[in-house]
């Protein structure tokens, strides 16, 4: 993972407990923002259902309609890679036929979320949630 190669103006400040991406278009690096050693599991794809903070551990790469109805109760969901996200803008849709990626970490988004801009509030919430759960996967 690392620092998102796509921002523009990327300024990273660090603190004493995590790194915040300052960029102007507000893309957030997930592994960064995680205490838990960032995400360094290269083969692994992690999953995080964001109505009820579940989380998934695939092996191997995975379509993402799969995943979603295997992690939701219904199929008003649809999957977002944490490293395309940006403040301001939509959670970015990934493809139900596009494969999951390793070493990389997706959302499973309620549809109704998917007209609105992600704000630096349900950012957070994303982080703390992921940042927990990653230190409970053993």
């Amino acid at each position: 993972m690392g620092v998102c190669a796509s921002c523009h103006n990327v300024k990273t400040t660090t603190t004493s407990s995590s790194t915040r991406d300052a960029s102007e278009n507000g893309r957030v690096d997930f592994a960064a923002t995680c205490s838990s050693e960032s995400f360094r599991r290269p083969s692994s794809i992690m999953v995080m259902n964001i109505s009820n903070g579940a989380i998934k551990e695939y092996k191997k790469p995975v379509l993402a309609s799969i995943v979603v109805s295997e992690n939701s109760d219904n199929n008003d969901c649809y999957i977002s890679n944490a490293e395309s996200m940006c403040i301001g803008e939509c959670m970015p849709r990934v493809s139900d036929e596009d494969a999951l990626l390793p070493g990389r970490i997706y959302f499973i988004v309620p549809l109704l979320h998917s007209n609105y801009p992600l704000s630096l509030q349900l950012l957070c919430d994303l982080v703390v949630k992921v940042n927990s759960a990653l230190s409970n996967v053993s």
